[in-house]
């Protein structure tokens, strides 16, 4: 039996023929005229395109007053005020207090742009776009940055908390210590910076915001102090009081409290800074170019060859001293340390395993500073100054003792005298 014609007709064949082609071009033609004539018709009204969503929500067909009114709702319902948290107290920002505000028209506006605004064939365009692929409209917001910071920083205010530096005492025998205290920092730079994209998108965070505030580690901590067992050494002088005294309470204030690490160096000029009226030092009598003069700071120097004298004590190793010009009257020959704003300075290394601690008293007319540390690192030895010499020029050692027995002998220095000059006005 033959094949008939209508069953030979392959489609493939037919797509492929010019006449076709022809037929759907007429096709698609008559259809995008009329396409067309209905995105003018849109385009000129005042409704949301379909296929604009927001929220998870379609929102075309929607008028200017019935968009608006969706907005306003949705913003009603995801401002809300920030809690935050720390140690069980909340703190509260409300979204008035910040100014924050949902940017309701932009949003309508952006709505209402989708498919209007362009050509003819332009609109029609988006809105076939808008159809096929959607167009998501966000409602955004803005705040007052000023008063978000004003607020985090009043919160700060009650979180924050400066460290404390752990503490030696010494009363008669007994050393006290004093646990330090770890400071907090709020971070609100930090929180501001992380809350505007949250408030911006009107995305806040529902549940409660719990702070984290940096800690601060004092300058010296507890751990510092946990292996101070002993007064490794200690030196008194005495004074009388009036300027001179008040200076010397000043200096020994500024050297007190004090830790040295292991291999640390400690300078007394940078520990007490310079010595002037504006710190508080007053008038009284000094050594100028060999010569008794007065200057602010005078008597600072016995604060200064005080801790000499109680830092060869305790063992520790000084790395510049210099004599006076002529013999101190608070010390013996060859055992004062000068000290002179940006010219002269005493320092001392802490070459122990253990950390030291200073203490420095200027009460009534005795100064006194103890060395704190821990016992071990002396092995068990006594330590005596010994002088040699005449007191215009002592040869000054150190002697390490095992009851009486010396463990070793350190030569220190040989200092010379001049006579004291007289004084010129």
């Amino acid at each position: 039996m033959e094949t008939s014609e209508v069953e030979k007709f392959n489609i493939k064949n037919f797509l492929s023929t010019k006449s076709a082609a022809a037929i759907i071009a007429s096709t698609v033609a008559v259809v995008g005229v009329g396409a067309m004539a209905t995105s003018s018709s849109i385009a000129s009204g005042d409704k949301v395109m379909l296929g604009v969503r927001s929220e998870g929500q379609p929102i075309g067909g929607l008028n200017k007053i019935d968009a608006e009114k969706f907005f306003t709702n949705v913003a009603a319902q995801k401002m809300h005020k920030l809690t935050f948290r720390y140690e069980g107290e909340e703190f509260i920002i409300t979204p008035e207090e910040i100014n924050l505000t949902a940017q309701v028209d932009k949003a309508t506006q952006e709505a209402l742009s989708y498919g209007r605004g362009g050509s003819m064939l332009g609109n029609f365009n988006d809105q076939i776009k808008c159809l096929l692929n959607g167009r998501n409209v966000q409602l955004a917001a803005q705040y007052d940055s000023t008063l978000l910071d004003e607020k985090l920083n009043a919160i700060a205010a009650q979180i924050n908390r400066d460290p404390v530096n752990a503490v030696c005492r010494f009363s008669g025998d007994v050393i006290e210590k004093i646990p330090g205290v770890i400071g907090k920092r709020l971070n609100t730079q930090e929180l501001a910076e992380n809350l505007k994209t949250p408030l911006t998108t009107l995305n806040l965070p529902t549940g409660i915001i719990d702070l984290k505030p940096e800690e601060i580690q004092p300058f010296i901590t507890t751990e510092d102090i946990s292996e101070i067992d002993s007064v490794l050494g200690s030196f008194s002088t005495y004074y009388y009081p009036g300027d001179r005294g008040d200076n010397i309470w000043l200096a020994a204030n500024s050297i007190s409290n004090k830790i040295v690490k292991p291999s640390w160096t400690f300078s007394f000029n940078d520990t007490v800074g310079e010595r002037t009226w504006d710190a508080g030092y007053k008038v009284a009598g000094v050594i100028i170019n060999g010569r008794p003069a007065e200057d602010y700071g005078g008597g600072v120097c016995q604060v200064s060859s005080t801790l000499y004298n109680a830092v060869l004590l305790a063992g520790l190793t000084p790395t510049e001293r210099t004599p006076h010009f002529y013999q101190s009257t608070y010390v013996a020959p060859g055992r004062d340390a000068t000290v002179a704003d940006g010219y002269l300075d005493f320092k001392f290394r802490n070459d122990f395993p253990h950390n030291v601690y200073l203490i420095a008293e200027a009460y009534g007319s005795t100064l006194s500073v103890y060395v704190l540390g821990t016992k071990a690192d002396l092995g068990g030895a006594d330590i005596a100054i010994e002088r040699e010499g005449s007191d215009m020029s002592p040869s000054i050692y150190r002697v390490w003792y095992s009851g009486n027995d010396v463990i070793r002998s350190e030569f220190l220095h040989t200092d010379v005298y001049e006579t004291p000059k007289p004084r010129q006005d």
